[in-house]
């Protein structure tokens, strides 16, 4: 997939975003990892995702696929310079369930396609391709619950 991160801001600028996890810590791009801001002495540069300006005040910019599902935090910037700096300014933040091959929302779980197989129970959610799977659960029974894990 691609173009995931969307952002409305006024064309003509340089945005950039960075992805934070739950623990706070930012994805370090050429590192494929994420560590505490600043580790060995790195900056926005280091963490910074570039975003494409679209015209009609859209930015687009692309989730990194080896980051793991889960949910994740992206925070924009506007660059100042010529390169992103710790110092410039926050714009806007938002939230992003990952699947680690798309982005999780209740529109595309309702709206798309689902397939539950008979035998095991498992339901597997799909994204508008039709061939990417976004989320996948398997209920289970017992005498008092009914238990919905999904994965």
């Amino acid at each position: 997939m691609a173009n995931e991160i969307h952002v409305n801001y006024a064309s003509g600028n340089t945005l950039y975003a960075v992805v934070r996890n739950c623990a706070g810590d930012v994805w370090y791009v050429s590192g494929q990892a994420f560590e505490a801001w600043g580790t060995g002495g790195r900056t926005a540069n280091d963490y910074d995702i570039s975003l494409t300006d679209k015209s009609g005040s859209l930015y687009v910019g692309s989730f990194n696929t080896n980051i793991q599902a889960g949910r994740y935090s992206v925070q924009v910037f506007l660059q100042a310079g010529a390169n992103p700096a710790d110092g410039d300014t926050f714009i806007i933040g938002e939230e992003i369930v990952w699947s680690g091959t798309g982005t999780v929302t209740a529109d595309k779980l309702l709206a798309n396609k689902a397939i539950q197989s008979k035998s095991s129970g498992q339901i597997k959610y799909y994204d508008d391709d039709g061939q990417t799977v976004l989320l996948t659960h398997t209920p289970t029974d017992a005498a008092a619950a009914i238990t919905r894990t999904p994965s």
